[in-house]
């Protein structure tokens, strides 16, 4: 199989998250986006609305702006999921139901990762019957293991880099492990991989070239520094050395859901082919993106219901953040 097969097995169940409400502080002068601003990059894991992605794409929930009118309930974010039909590109917005972070983290004798734990985290969303990826966690990954990654690097921007909107689906990003750290073993705390990350393709999933299967999660990048030329000013430049969560982290914390009755999706949970039958499609490319945008005023609503929306969290959650 080669990375073009292996991407299709991947690429439905990548989404991304984005914004529910779009600030406009000029209603005469503003306009609504031609797509909603992107936080990062998650996948599907479980059938049953469980998505994986990385802890801090799921605190900069909490930095989204929504008005005061909004549902108290509602989450400030969505996770949008691409779909191409037979009339093109779908967007299909999933409504978040609750999170799930890693509470309590104990490390051995040998452990040489952040003391926190795994960048790592879960968003279960209102569906049922989602595409899922196939992970793997027993294969020992080697340096020069070819692998690939597909999420939103650059978030909005690269969509609309000319001006417009001229992308509708992830970026797909080719590269190798570059190291297993610490050192090689079977449950290594990261890899190092020599792709770029930059803003948005946080939670992006890593897999093998040749299977498709998941074999990590994208968390961040090494930084150099550099010098502006006019003021000195010190400025961080993004290199080509990246990081990994590796995928054994995924499955032990997948199996802590088992028989979770709040992990589960609802009863009036609706499979994507039902959210297309009861939706009346458009072509957004042709008339024009039909959305909702509110006058917001910036101060510290969105606080507030993420507050609301964090006991949601602590239920599905016994540890702390």
């Amino acid at each position: 199989m080669g990375i073009s097969s292996a991407y299709k097995l991947v690429k439905g169940s990548v989404v991304a998250f984005v914004a529910n409400y779009v600030p406009v502080y000029d209603e005469n002068a503003g306009q609504p986006p031609s797509f909603p601003p992107i936080l990062g990059t998650g996948f599907v894991v479980r059938e049953d609305g469980v998505i994986a992605t990385n802890a801090h794409v799921v605190r900069a929930f909490k930095r989204i702006q929504i008005p005061p009118d909004a549902p108290k309930d509602e989450w400030p974010v969505c996770a949008l999921m691409l779909k191409l039909i037979d009339q093109g590109m779908v967007e299909i917005p999933l409504e978040i139901l609750g999170v799930v972070m890693i509470g309590n983290f104990a490390t051995g004798p040998a452990y040489y990762g952040p003391q926190q734990g795994p960048d790592l985290a879960f968003v279960h969303v209102k569906a049922r019957g989602l595409p899922i990826v196939k992970i793997d966690s027993r294969s020992v990954i080697d340096e020069g293991t070819e692998i690939a990654t597909a999420g939103f690097p650059m978030g909005t921007d690269a969509l609309m880099a000319p001006g417009w909107i001229h992308q509708l689906t992830p970026t797909l990003q080719r590269g190798i492990v570059s190291a297993v750290l610490p050192f090689p073993c079977s449950t290594p705390h990261a890899y190092s991989v020599n792709i770029m990350a930059q803003g948005g393709a946080s939670g992006s999933p890593v897999f093998l070239c040749d299977t498709g299967d998941v074999v990590g999660i994208l968390y961040g990048g090494l930084n150099d520094y550099a010098l502006t030329l006019k003021n000195k000013d010190v400025h961080r430049v993004p290199t080509n050395i990246s990081y990994v969560v590796p995928s054994h982290y995924l499955v032990k914390i997948l199996s802590e859901f088992t028989g979770l009755q709040d992990m589960r999706a609802p009863v009036d949970a609706n499979t994507i082919d039902e959210m297309l039958q009861n939706t009346k499609l458009h072509n957004i490319l042709e008339k024009g993106r039909d959305w909702a945008t509110k006058k917001v005023d910036p101060k510290a609503e969105a606080d507030r219901v993420f507050e609301l929306s964090r006991l949601r969290l602590d239920q599905l959650n016994s540890g702390s953040e």
